[in-house]
């Protein structure tokens, strides 16, 4: 590595020194005279050089070995630098350090720390609307989301008083709704269940907020992963292409959408309230034998398989005996009756709370209402005027149940009403008309 040398004068650097330059002619002598002057100065010059080196005026004189101790001394340094850089990397646990490898490319601002209070409070205070991020904010926030998840089993212990919401699908509208019915996320408890993204016009505010609460109120706020918090499914259902619209740049997009998937793959795979009501996002799996089977998961998980792909993927359904293949999925499992009730029974738990499918009216029972699916995001399709809903479990563990109706749902309530009606009125006009036909009958008949 080439050192650094003073300029002018240090060793080894260009020297300017009158006794190098050509001699002045002195009257009187000859040319050859002067030359030879100038020679014998030149080599007289060269032997002082090599016995104590001149110094340029206002610059102390460094010797060549001094020169060479000092570079040595500043390669020592940074080698020590580098050392202790070493050895932070390996007492800091890998992905637990405060500062995030895409902040290093894609965080141009200048150093700030993010004000936890204050975005939470943003968020609260503007309703359902769409809000700005700074990069440097986002990437923040994932960071400190990723050291929130890293403390967590993969199976997390949740205490009632807990509300537990299935679906949102980027519908921040309906999240909104859920707080002002069921409480601040600073004063009630919630579980939710899974698929923060894609569908909804408003994935990011929805995953923001959520994550902000989760870490400002780690006792309070509960997230599970859901099918859509994997990256093969969150690049195709609309989070990439949001991320892609809000930041332009190529780069700040796909840094942006990898640090989110990275602190999906961190996420816990399910809840158990009290010990007795077990949570996910997808269903039971043939490979759950015991909840002990759920904590040995290991994450961070980009690509899900086996037990946790059941856990994120399965749905009970009518008819079917055990486990069996999920054909309309094509991946995990679908299971039936007896398969709830033999695993209730194997885990020693009551009930099983899932999400993951739309239902009618928010939530719907399965398996002599020992198992619930809850969705949590109203109208989740245009054809369908779905209810929205969330489970209450209070200190007893009974159920009650919070349910959102679409703004359409009266509407199309009315209209439905108004056909009615006047289906209705052109029967009792018929009926009317026929009446007096008959009357009028029979009054000639008397006649």
């Amino acid at each position: 590595m080439p050192s650094e040398r003073p300029p002018n004068g240090g060793a080894g650097g260009e020297k300017t020194d009158k006794s190098s330059l050509p001699a002045p002619a002195v009257p009187g002598k000859s040319k050859k005279d002067g030359d030879k002057s100038v020679k014998d100065g030149s080599k007289k010059d060269g032997k002082d050089n090599k016995e104590k080196p001149k110094s340029v005026k206002g610059e102390k004189a460094v010797t060549p070995d001094k020169a060479a101790d000092k570079d040595k001394s500043k390669e020592e340094k940074k080698d020590e630098k580098k050392e202790d850089k070493k050895e932070e990397a390996k007492s800091t646990p890998e992905g637990k350090s405060g500062k995030s490898k895409f902040n290093e490319t894609s965080k141009k601002e200048p150093e700030k720390k993010l004000q936890l209070k204050e975005l939470i409070r943003k968020h609260l205070l503007s309703g359902s609307v769409r809000m700005e991020y700074e990069l440097w904010e986002l990437h923040q926030l994932l960071d400190l989301a990723k050291v929130s998840m890293q403390k967590k089993s993969t199976l997390i212990d949740v205490r009632t008083p807990v509300n537990i919401c299935g679906d949102i699908h980027g519908q921040y509208g309906d999240l909104m709704r859920i707080f002002n019915s069921c409480g601040m996320p600073f004063k009630a408890r919630y579980l939710f269940l899974g698929d923060y993204v894609d569908r909804g016009r408003h994935s990011l505010e929805v995953i923001v907020l959520l994550l902000a609460c989760q870490i400002q109120f780690p006792n309070n706020i509960f997230l599970l992963r859901g099918n859509h918090e994997l990256p093969n499914i969150n690049r195709v259902y609309g989070f990439h292409a949001e991320l892609r619209t809000r930041y332009r740049s190529i780069l700040d997009s796909k840094q942006l959408y990898d640090h989110f998937n990275e602190i999906f793959s961190e996420m816990p795979l399910a809840a158990i309230v009290e010990g007795k009501i077990l949570c996910m996002h997808g269903g039971l799996s043939p490979e759950l034998n015991h909840l002990d089977d759920i904590r040995k998961i290991k994450r961070p998980l980009m690509i899900v398989r086996g037990l946790a792909q059941d856990l994120l993927w399965a749905d009970p359904e009518s008819g079917v005996k055990g486990f069996q293949p999920n054909k309309i999925r094509a991946v995990s499992h679908v299971f039936g009756e007896d398969a709830v009730q033999s695993k209730i029974k194997q885990l020693g738990i009551d009930m099983v709370i899932r999400a993951h499918q739309v239902v009618e009216f928010g939530y719907a029972f399965f398996a002599n209402r020992t198992l619930v699916t809850v969705f949590s995001a109203a109208r989740y399709h245009e054809d369908l005027c779905n209810f929205a809903a969330v489970v209450q479990v209070d200190d007893r563990l009974e159920l009650a149940f919070m349910q959102l109706k679409p703004s359409e749902f009266d509407q199309q309530k009315k209209e439905k009403i108004v056909a009615t009606m006047d289906c209705d009125e052109e029967n009792d006009d018929d009926t009317q008309a026929s009446n007096n036909n008959t009357a009028g009958g029979k009054e000639e008949e008397k006649k």
